[in-house]
């Protein structure tokens, strides 16, 4: 089950335009199966589709913004770069700058939840990300975590009461234009692929990019505990009893 990367667009009928190939275009099936370990890595270690508490729905939020912040804060800073490169790189990297605003939605869930962001440990080792191809790799990863997000959204939703509006916001993604922002992404990658170079540099940045956010979570998971107190341990209600509040007529 996708949840992290990618998921094969003909499936989710998000490309009816695909479904009519015979095949992929090679550096979409490359990135698919040569991340495809790194990517089951990641989702053994978050188990974002098992059985999810109000603890560790928090837990896996912290976990998200302390790598998404500061990977979102390099891109962004990369991307403004008005380099002596051609200026079709310049003008592909400024187009991507809408997409990197997800480290605001999960600092949006967390404070509705009642935790603050202010002085949360944030991942140090971030994939390279200096080239085109390489802010594309990585971006695949991030961009295709919105189609998985469509599933965990459905989930926390059913198990925890949370919504979009209620601390759910960061799997929510571009909801209603998910379909849309996933094929405007997987034309931009398409595009990137110019040669056999920036190809590879464009997979082994995602590679990368899971094996960081793998990294991270597993180096951040002895954090739980005091996160646990950190957050809403001493806030007057539990998840349910605030969703169950904020419905009409509960």
């Amino acid at each position: 089950m996708v949840v992290l990367a990618a998921p094969d667009p003909v499936h989710l009928d998000l490309a009816p335009s695909f479904a009519a190939t015979s095949a992929w275009p090679s550096v979409l099936i490359r990135l698919r199966l040569e991340t495809r370990s790194e990517h089951e890595a990641v989702e053994q270690v978050l188990d974002l589709m098992g059985v999810l508490t109000d603890d560790t729905y928090r837990q896996r939020l912290v976990q998200f913004y302390g790598f998404y912040s500061p990977l979102e804060a390099a891109l962004q800073a990369r991307c403004s770069i008005q380099s002596n490169s051609c200026s079709l790189e310049v003008s592909q990297m400024s187009m991507l700058l809408p997409r990197l605003h997800k480290s605001l939605l999960l600092r949006q869930d967390l404070h509705h939840l009642g935790v603050s962001t202010a002085a949360m440990a944030q991942c140090r080792t971030l994939p390279p990300i200096q080239t085109l191809a390489q802010v594309l790799g990585c971006l695949y990863v991030l961009e295709g975590a919105t189609l998985g997000g469509r599933m965990i959204t459905e989930h926390i939703q059913a198990t925890l009461g949370i919504t979009p509006t209620t601390g759910g916001s960061f799997f929510d993604g571009y909801a209603g234009q998910t379909g849309r922002m996933w094929n405007a992404m997987r034309q931009t990658l398409l595009s990137g692929a110019v040669d056999a170079q920036a190809e590879n540099a464009m997979v082994a940045s995602a590679i990368a990019t899971f094996t960081c956010l793998r990294d991270w979570c597993e180096s951040a998971s002895f954090r739980e505990n005091s996160l646990t107190v950190h957050a809403l341990s001493n806030h007057p209600f539990h998840l349910t009893q605030n969703h169950a509040k904020a419905e009409p007529g509960a």
